[in-house]
């Protein structure tokens, strides 16, 4: 699967540089991607990921057992399935439809390209959510329909959106703060971004825990699960020396730098930028736990599927913006894959 992983890889990297060349060919091959990505998906092995086998062993019990700490959409999708067939896959299928499907429109939405986005999104989220956090991976794509929309102004639909998007994964409540960010970037807005790594250093050094602030019945469930979890060193602490979210912040850097530029292209820019300081500040504030924090700022971050690429317009010749943006995803494969090691190939 390894090998299938680096092939898809290279053939998306390979497409980025030929788009310009193809012609109608390109939406075929973007949806045909599409395609592959679901079955992909859906159809692994069980076991090589983190989570499919408790998803298994989730979707093989009683589905009224309150022990199960997962949202009624993912249960009442189970029941229906297992109509039909107790084979998991066809859930994961369900799921891979969802997420990456609705992936795909949004990026078509926010993108003037075809295939820089999903470089960025196939190294990393991909495999973090539509392939590992298959519930995260609907409500993440969720966020990222509802950038258009909030960027124009239209709440309402945002809502819808972020409604939905709390059916398939709680933590997406996340969500709702982001209703008062404005599509404009005010003096303190800027210093406030250039600011968000030191102010989460501190945070961090302080240790700082936000947690114990959410009187939420199911939350506070699973903090204590993820608590306990960290204690006996089940999950590994949180360190500063993340590669992905230097990168992060380094985006954020440069994009206000060439803020004029981008923003002639990118409408949407400010909010991009709020939403990915907004993914980083959860980080920092949830570091006590850092699998909550990662698995938040990853929920968050989803918007880097736009904004990354956009720093093409940035270079000279605009062939070395393509070569910046596969060098980030190719960072982000190689933590993914080869440093966090989140899937194990051995199991294939």
């Amino acid at each position: 699967m390894i090998y299938t992983f680096l092939l898809l890889f290279i053939i998306i990297v390979s497409l980025i540089f030929l788009e310009d060349y193809l012609g109608d060919f390109n939406k075929y091959a973007y949806w045909g991607l599409c395609i592959f990505l679901i079955l992909f998906s859906a159809f692994r092995t069980i076991g090589v990921d983190p989570d499919s086998e408790t998803y298994e062993e989730i979707f093989k019990s009683n589905e009224n057992n309150p022990k199960l700490l997962v949202e009624f959409s993912f249960l009442f999708i189970s029941g229906i399935i297992k109509n039909f067939t107790d084979d998991i896959h066809y859930l994961f299928l369900i799921y891979a439809i969802l997420g990456v499907t609705i992936k795909f429109i949004a990026l078509r939405q926010l993108s003037p390209w075809f295939f820089l986005p999903l470089v960025i999104y196939f190294g990393n989220y991909f495999i973090l959510h539509d392939f590992i956090q298959i519930r995260a991976g609907v409500a993440s794509a969720m966020l990222l329909l509802a950038i258009k929309p909030l960027s124009e102004g239209n709440k309402k639909r945002a809502v819808v959106y972020f409604l939905i998007a709390n059916l398939f994964h709680y933590s997406s409540l996340v969500f709702y703060p982001i209703l008062f960010f404005s599509n404009n970037l005010s003096k303190i807005w800027k210093y406030t971004l250039i600011a968000i790594m030191p102010i989460g250093a501190i945070l961090f050094l302080l240790r700082i825990d936000f947690l114990s602030a959410l009187p939420i019945p199911y939350v506070q469930e699973k903090i204590d699960m993820y608590k306990t979890l960290t204690e006996t060193g089940f999950f590994e602490e949180f360190t500063l020396k993340n590669v992905p979210l230097w990168i992060q912040y380094t985006i954020i850097l440069y994009s206000l730098y060439f803020y004029d530029t981008i923003l002639e292209k990118c409408p949407m820019l400010p909010l991009l930028l709020k939403i990915t300081a907004y993914s980083m500040f959860f980080f920092f504030a949830l570091s006590s736990i850092s699998v909550v924090a990662g698995r938040f700022q990853e929920l968050l971050g989803i918007v880097e599927l736009a904004l990354f690429p956009y720093i093409y317009y940035t270079l000279r010749p605009q062939v070395f913006g393509k070569i910046a943006v596969c060098f980030i995803a190719v960072v982000k494969i190689v933590f993914t894959l080869f440093v966090w090691k989140l899937l194990d190939f051995e199991m294939e």
